[in-house]
């Protein structure tokens, strides 16, 4: 693995581990339940970063399919959202690209990391591996929202192990 990387692979695998940890004993109307009318739900959520995921594999030179058949591919908010993903589909899909992109990034070299990236993130590494930096920062981000939409659904903390 490309020494750049492996303070971010340390974060991914953590990443990969706490999203499940987040869904761990949620039933599905915990996971569809929304603390407001302006709030996503936890099932929305990790749908989202499963499709995040999907994408941070797209980058980094993987052919993935659509995960969920494609079900959520022209979705931006959780109102235009039909045909939400149970669980274990989540789970399912979420194992499955965890799965492709940790053999990916023992792969990346040099030149694979600092291939320009043009897209609209609002990162000023406009590189590759700026792009990996700023999409685990993102899993972060909702995995920290899950663990709190965990806490409102009534349910014990989410736990780092």
């Amino acid at each position: 693995m490309h020494e750049a990387l492996s303070p971010l692979y340390e974060i991914f695998k953590l990443n990969s581990r706490l999203l499940l940890n987040c869904l761990d004993g949620m039933h599905e109307d915990q996971a569809r339940w929304r603390p407001s009318p302006h709030a996503n739900s936890a099932a929305f959520v990790a749908a989202h970063l499963v499709g995040s995921r999907q994408y941070l594999g797209t980058l980094m030179g993987l052919a993935l399919p659509s995960p969920f058949g494609g079900r959520l591919d022209a979705t931006k908010s959780i109102e235009e959202t039909n045909d939400l993903p149970t669980l274990d589909e989540i789970r399912a899909e979420w194992k499955s690209v965890t799965g492709n992109l940790r053999e990916r990034f023992k792969q990346l070299t040099a030149e694979d990391l600092a291939k320009p990236y043009t897209g609209q993130f609002p990162i000023a590494d406009r590189t590759t591996l700026g792009v990996v930096a700023f999409l685990l920062q993102h899993d972060s981000y909702h995995i920290g929202q899950l663990g709190l939409l965990r806490k409102q659904a009534g349910l014990e903390a989410m736990r780092y192990t």
